[in-house]
Parts: C-alpha cells; sequence; structure tokens
C-alpha cells in the first residue's frame, strides 16, 4: 500500500465512497482547501505538522483508510512545518503562562528587598520610642534631695539627662541619680537614632525641702551667723 502516493492514495479512497472534496470538508471540518491540496500533493501551504496529523485521523474516520500508514507516507512525502522545538501545536496566546522558577525567585526576592527596604526606611524616618518610668509623670512632687531617674529605649539609641549622656543597658532600661534644689527641677529625656530622629521628654519635678529639715537648716545658719 505504501507503494502508492498520499495523493493517490486519498483520491481512490475519496472515489470509493463517492464523495467530493466539499462534501469531505463539511462533514469533517476541515478546510476544502487543505483538503484539495492534499489531493494534488502540494503541502508547502499547509498548516504545522500536527494540524496535518489530525487532518489524516478525521479522514481515516470518513474514508476507512489507515491513518498510521497515511501519515508516514505524508512525512515521506513532504517537508514537515515544525510548530516548535517539539513540533507541538501552537500556544494559546490568551492561555494564562506559567512563570519559570527564575522569574518567580527573582520576584521573591525583588519583593523582600523592597519591603526590607521600607522597614528600614521607616526604622530610620520614624521617631524612636522613650519611656520614662521615674517620675512616671509630669509635675512630680518628692521630698528628698537626690532622686533616681529611670527609663527604658531600644539598647541601640543614645539618652542623654539634661545633656548627659547616660548607659542604656542590652535589655533597654537606663537610670540615672541627680540632685534636686528646692522648688521646680525641669529634667530633659532625649533619646537620638544614629542618623536618623530623636525624641524627647521634659518631667517637671518639685522638690519641697521637709520641715524639720528646714527647721534644722535654718538653726544651722543662725549658728553660724552668731559666731
Amino acid at each position: 500500500m505504501e507503494t502508492a502516493s498520499l495523493k493517490e492514495l486519498l483520491r481512490e479512497h475519496i472515489e470509493l465512497k463517492g464523495l467530493s472534496p466539499k462534501k469531505i470538508a463539511d462533514m469533517t471540518g476541515i478546510p476544502d482547501r487543505y483538503i484539495e491540496m492534499l489531493l494534488e500533493g502540494d503541502t508547502s501551504k499547509l498548516p504545522p505538522a500536527p494540524y496535518v496529523h489530525g487532518y489524516i485521523a478525521k479522514l481515516s474516520g470518513i474514508l476507512n483508510f489507515d491513518k498510521d500508514t497515511m501519515w508516514r507516507l505524508y512525512q515521506k512525502e513532504s517537508s514537515l512545518t515544525k510548530s516548535g522545538r517539539d513540533d507541538l501545536l501552537p500556544k494559546n496566546r490568551f492561555a494564562v503562562r506559567s512563570i519559570s522558577r527564575g522569574w518567580t525567585l527573582a520576584g521573591f526576592i525583588i519583593v523582600a528587598c523592597v519591603l526590607f527596604g521600607g522597614y528600614n526606611i521607616y526604622g530610620i524616618i520614624a521617631s524612636p520610642e522613650l519611656v520614662i518610668t521615674i517620675p512616671a509623670s509630669d509635675n512630680s512632687t518628692v521630698a528628698q534631695e537626690t532622686i533616681l531617674l529611670q527609663g527604658k529605649t531600644d539598647p541601640a539609641y543614645i539618652v542623654t539627662v539634661n545633656g548627659s549622656e547616660v548607659y542604656v543597658g542590652k535589655d533597654g532600661l537606663f537610670q540615672k541619680e541627680i540632685q534636686l534644689q528646692e522648688g521646680i527641677n525641669s529634667v530633659e529625656f532625649v533619646v537620638r537614632k544614629f542618623l536618623g530622629k530623636e525624641a524627647r521628654i521634659v518631667r517637671n519635678i518639685l522638690y519641697t525641702i521637709p520641715t524639720n529639715k528646714k527647721i534644722d537648716a535654718e538653726n544651722a545658719t543662725s549658728t553660724r551667723e552668731g559666731e
């Protein structure tokens, strides 16, 4: 059977069935111009090989020939038009295309860099956190001449109390003892970031000398004056 050409075998089967190319086109959905090209042996303008393979399979169902034999004849007689590297059907341009692993990884890295950069930028431009625990509120009144100031912040920040830098522990806690003058004492706490913003809190502390201490101080002053 393979000694005959593809076009000869097709014409023979069509004649046996008594069908016209137009009728076969209507029955199979194959464009009639492609059927005419197969009958003429003109394969130069046929679509890629996978389409032709499908056409031959459809024709075999109508004309009752062996599709594998016909396909081998087509491959032998024509220079196949490849549709791709593996001779696959053209991809649907409207289909959702898979993203390669490389692009996925690159996208993940870009997103991570943007998030990390945004976090660091926020860390630079945002005001540092500063909490003063002693005195816990402004306008506190104390009766002792010295007071141990305490607070908390990020251990990476620099803290000053009335302009003097104080040590900040690994837990972020800091403290400083100061001596008060009678009356209102203003204490300024400042925390600074490296290359960043700063935050400041002012606490007014009212120091009132106890009555007995005042009496003792007045008596001591009088004694010195009397001498």
